[in-house]
């Protein structure tokens, strides 16, 4: 597994990439945080990029390939990227398949990247048949958490990552779910992020290609992805899982007796970060079977869905499109 850099100001990041990367190399940032001028104290050269999840494509990365070739990178050469799960996801496999592969560092600029995107060497783009279908299992050089890049999201960005920081409490961590549900402010220590990270860590570390225990980073996804790709990306990935959590609750409690109080401690917590609980489907149930059925996850008739039988219990599953679409439409 790559190291993790844990740093608290961005004073200490500058200094860092400064010190700790070759001159030769060339950041990458996510056009989001040009407001805040990091660069002008970069001495490796650097370029901004906008990227968006209806941007999560080829035409993307061919552009991110493109900057590579006009910096003249070689195979010796680094890139560090900072920004968003978006923007690392893009970069991490345009860098995997460069030249058939260059080093890259990540920098997670929000917190949905910090505790997902930035760890476990997942790296890939959407297309015409779902999200992600495209991609590789490429693990970074380093990666590098700064949380006072925190301090440059916006409330509803920084909940999403919530979001992301709960599930992990739900397949492996009572301590992470009690602390969130029962929190005051929606804000967190930094200790309760690391302890997220380590949970997904921990995970990879045992099943880095994903057949079989790394699925359980799954939960509330299967629904979630299905509501964003219906949605045309209009709800965010942190507002799609939430609620995609909350079907996956429901069926646990069917398949595996899952007490309806966590189930309630959950809604209760999405009603303090103010998510939405329930959605509204609007295409066909053809579409949305079309949509599961290229859903990696997908065998002829069925999708494997990860229930709980208690928080920090999570079990792996197949269950018939049926059923699943059944859930979604009551």
């Amino acid at each position: 597994m790559p190291s993790n850099i844990y740093l608290n100001s961005t004073e200490e990041l500058i200094k860092y990439i400064n010190e700790g990367i070759p001159n030769e190399s060339l950041i990458i940032l996510d056009s989001a945080l040009e407001q805040f001028q990091f660069h002008n104290n970069f001495n490796v050269r650097h370029v901004y990029l906008q990227v968006s999840e209806e941007t999560k494509n080829l035409e993307t990365i061919e552009k991110i390939w493109d900057l590579m070739f006009s910096s003249n990178l070689n195979r010796s050469d680094e890139i560090v990227v900072i920004g968003g799960g978006v923007m690392l996801d893009l970069c991490s496999f345009a860098a995997s398949t460069y030249k058939r592969g260059i080093a890259f560092t990540l920098v997670p600029s929000t917190l949905l990247a910090m505790v997902d995107a930035s760890h476990g060497g997942k790296n890939g783009f959407n297309n015409a048949y779902g999200k992600n279908q495209i991609g590789t299992f490429t693990l970074p050089k380093s990666v590098v958490v700064c949380f006072e890049l925190l301090n440059t999201l916006k409330d509803n960005d920084y909940k999403d990552g919530l979001i992301e920081l709960v599930k992990h409490g739900f397949i492996g961590s009572k301590e992470i779910f009690n602390k969130l549900v029962s929190s005051e402010n929606f804000k967190i220590d930094n200790d309760i992020i690391k302890k997220g990270i380590q949970i997904k860590e921990d995970i990879v570390k045992e099943d880095y290609l994903e057949t079989g225990k790394r699925k359980y980073l799954n939960f509330g996804h299967t629904i979630g992805h299905l509501i964003e790709q219906d949605s045309k990306f209009t709800l965010s990935h942190g507002e799609a899982v939430a609620i995609g959590m909350i079907y996956e609750l429901g069926l646990s409690k069917k398949h595996f007796g899952l007490p309806q109080e966590v189930i309630d401690l959950y809604v209760t917590y999405l009603e303090k970060l103010e998510y939405k609980k329930s959605y509204k489907f609007e295409n066909s149930i053809d579409y949305l079977l079309g949509i599961l059925k290229d859903d990696k996850k997908s065998k002829s008739d069925s999708v494997d869905i990860v229930l709980l039988s208690d928080i920090s219990q999570p079990n792996l599953i197949s269950i018939s499109f049926d059923e699943l679409i059944e859930v979604i439409q009551n």
